[in-house]
Order: C-alpha cells, then sequence, then structure tokens
C-alpha cells in the first residue's frame, strides 16, 4: 500500500512425483477420510484434522509418516536440497544466503541414536496408513536430514544454521548477524520463529518454502526486504493435491 522498493522477484514451483509408496498412502487417507464421513468415527480416534496433518506430513517426505520407508531421491526434500546448493555455488561471490521454510518436522532432540534402533524390536510395515507395529520415530528431523545433505555435497557446516538453535534474544541477534554478514549462509526455520521481525535481509538470494503456511501474510516474506535479487518458492503439486 505505501508503494516501497521491493526487490524483483522470481517465483519457481518445482513439482515432484509421489514414489509408489507414498501413492499407497494417499489412498489409505482416503480411505480413512471416507470411514470417517460415513461410519462417525471417535473423534478421538481419528478424525479429519489428523487425516489433513498426515497428508501434510507425507507431503513433505514419506519417513516422517513411517520412519522404515527409503529416502526417495525424487522427493520435495532432495529438490530443495539440490536448488540450495546450486544457488549457493552461484552465489558464493557475493556470500549470498539463503532461508529454507518447513513448518513440519523441526528439530526437537526425539532423533533416535543408532544403538537405539539396532535394539528395537522389528517392526511390521502398514504402507497405506503410514504406521508400523512399533513407535518409532525419524532417525532425524527434516532439518537434520537437509543439515546433513548440504554438508555431503560440500556446504561448510558452520554455515548452515537452524533458528532453533537460537533460544533467547541475545542468541537469536548474533545468529542474525552472522546470516546479514554472510557467515551463515543457509538458515532453517518455521513460519512461527523465523516470520516476523527476522532481520536478516542482508544478502538474501532465495528463500525456499517446504509447506505452504496458513496465512497468506507468511508467504513471500523476502520481498518485503530491498536487495535481493532472486526469489525461489520450493513447492511440490505433485504430492501435495491429496
Amino acid at each position: 500500500m505505501l508503494k516501497l522498493p521491493v526487490p524483483e522477484e522470481e517465483y519457481i514451483t518445482v513439482q515432484t512425483e509421489p514414489s509408489e509408496a507414498q501413492k499407497l498412502m494417499v489412498k489409505g487417507l482416503a480411505d480413512r477420510a471416507e470411514k470417517i464421513r460415513k461410519e462417525r468415527i471417535d473423534p478421538r480416534l481419528d478424525n479429519m484434522l489428523k487425516v489433513t496433518s498426515d497428508g501434510r506430513k507425507l507431503a513433505l517426505d514419506q519417513r516422517i509418516m513411517n520412519p522404515l520407508l527409503p529416502d526417495d531421491p525424487g522427493s520435495k526434500v532432495n529438490a530443495c536440497v539440490d536448488n540450495v546448493f546450486q544457488i549457493w555455488q552461484e552465489s558464493t561471490p557475493q556470500k549470498g544466503t539463503q532461508l529454507i521454510f518447513s513448518d513440519l518436522s523441526t528439530p526437537k532432540g526425539r532423533a533416535e541414536t543408532s544403538s537405539t534402533r539396532k535394539n528395537a524390536p522389528e517392526a511390521s510395515v502398514d504402507m497405506e496408513n503410514g504406521q508400523t507395529g512399533e513407535e518409532t520415530a525419524m532417525e532425524a528431523s527434516v532439518y537434520e536430514d537437509i543439515r546433513k545433505k548440504l554438508i555431503a555435497k560440500g556446504i561448510p557446516a558452520e554455515q548452515i544454521a537452524f533458528i532453533h538453535s537460537a533460544g533467547t534474544e541475545a542468541q537469536k541477534a548474533e545468529l542474525f548477524a552472522k546470516v546479514r554478514s554472510g557467515q551463515v549462509r543457509v538458515l532453517l526455520g518455521s513460519t512461527q520463529k523465523m516470520g516476523a521481525g527476522t532481520n536478516v535481509q542482508t544478502k538474501l538470494v532465495a528463500s525456499h518454502d517446504l509447506d505452504c503456511p496458513w496465512r497468506p501474510a507468511d508467504v513471500g516474506r523476502i520481498l518485503r526486504t530491498f536487495k535481493i535479487k532472486k526469489n525461489v518458492e520450493v513447492t511440490d503439486n505433485g504430492k501435495d493435491d491429496f
């Protein structure tokens, strides 16, 4: 409304194809929804909000729903990793920085250790519902998975940070200063933690959205800054259209 100067943006939608496991699990979500509609299932056992939540998790990465499933090379997460690394290489001369938004599978310290996984009983897999016979967790969150893959491609570990690692205002200020200077070049966070008030725009060249936020105001936050040449929106129509 104020007609302030904003950067020239470039929106890019990256569309990937669902794996066979995801196709089966989407069918399971549809079956659950139909059962809820017809049989009036006790909402404490299952409800449409749970079905919607599971659909969002499945669209992000099939391993969130079922940790025994393999890492799909063509997944949304892996497409994002490839894009982030390519832009990191291209923007190295000016120390360009990037934001990755994901409201799901955030780091909460729930990752299993290798010894725990080895000692755990073998679980049976329900492919359609994304459930196993034993309570399990992903070996790492999507955040940790992305960081591990970016490091493996060649990005120094000290250039990648999670907004969740800054627990105080002083720590946030220090982290944001590192992003503005290009010392940290990839910052991952959620809409809540990395939304309004995040002052890191100085060297930003790209913003990636792994899942769609609930409010339109939370989309395209990179356009509220001044020195950006590119805005990359990473979405996945192929897996989000349930």
